[in-house]
């Protein structure tokens, strides 16, 4: 009797040990399950965020904008120099009934774009070699137009994070949208108000200079910038012989004689330069 107590004592051990075994395989199978489901939806919140968030700017196919942005911003004098004439159309208009804009006493340029833009993609080019002639950028960044619009991912630079320094001359500007057609910076005040005035199309880009003269729209051959890359944008303004150089570098010269002309002719050696003294004398037309 006492032999068949201890069997059957033993059996039912046996039987809670199984029991706990299952229940054990149980919690781990449920806990596993968790984790995967967890795991799921991870990824899926992951990939919905890759797959919505704003398509990067194209590398430039390969070539640095820094670099290129180092040689716009130090173009040398006898380059200018040799740049074919301007032509008419390079020329800013002269806006009717308008009164000179200063900040601390220098003439404001204000430039409005965006980011998608093309034709602010290759005005950037003059625009940036210009002023540099009268003082310096910083945190300027590279980018290109938008992949879907005229003249598609034309390397260029963003004035969004942008500063500028200069005893001669104010700058001002604003990148309403990005390369996607999302807002980023909004005109204000009398920017606004400037700029609702002396261009009611809302068309850009668009420059002001000095609040009395502005430019709208693009001052360069946009079919000399069409496929290329950063080096060879850069490479083609540095020779005044190409299409890019005969382009660029007279829409240069006369943005740097429009500002000569409206801040008294500061500093000497640029407003001095043949370059400049041949736009200086188209704006008197």
């Amino acid at each position: 009797m006492a032999k068949s107590s201890r069997a059957a004592a033993t059996e039912r051990a046996a039987q809670m040990r199984a029991e706990a075994a299952r229940k054990d395989r149980q919690r781990k199978q449920v806990i596993a399950a968790v984790v995967a489901v967890v795991v799921i939806i991870i990824a899926v919140a992951v990939g919905s965020v890759i797959a919505n968030r704003p398509a990067p700017a194209p590398a430039a196919n390969g070539n640095s904008g820094a670099a290129a942005l180092a040689k716009l911003t130090s173009i040398p004098a006898a380059t200018f120099d040799a740049a074919a004439a301007p032509t008419p159309q390079q020329v800013p208009a002269k806006l009717d009934g308008a009164s000179a804009i200063k900040v601390d006493g220098k003439p404001q340029v204000l430039y409005v774009g965006a980011e998608f833009c093309p034709f602010c993609a290759i005005e950037r080019w003059p625009l940036i070699a210009a002023l540099s002639r009268f003082g310096t950028f910083d945190g300027i960044t590279e980018t290109s137009s938008s992949s879907a619009d005229t003249l598609p991912d034309t390397p260029t630079f963003s004035f969004l994070k942008a500063t500028y320094s200069s005893d001669d001359v104010a700058f001002s500007s604003v990148e309403t949208q990005d390369r996607d057609g999302k807002p980023l910076q909004t005109l204000e005040g009398d920017n606004a108000e400037l700029f609702k005035k002396y261009n009611t199309q809302g068309s850009i880009p668009w420059i002001n200079w000095g609040g009395t003269h502005a430019t709208s729209g693009a001052t360069v051959d946009g079919q000399a910038f069409e496929g290329k890359t950063y080096d060879q944008i850069i490479t083609g303004i540095l020779d005044p012989t190409s299409d890019l150089g005969k382009s660029v570098l007279p829409a240069a010269n006369v943005m740097t004689a429009q500002l000569c002309a409206e801040n008294g002719g500061k500093p000497t050696n640029v407003c001095t330069s043949s370059g400049v003294l041949a736009a200086s004398a188209l704006l008197k037309k």
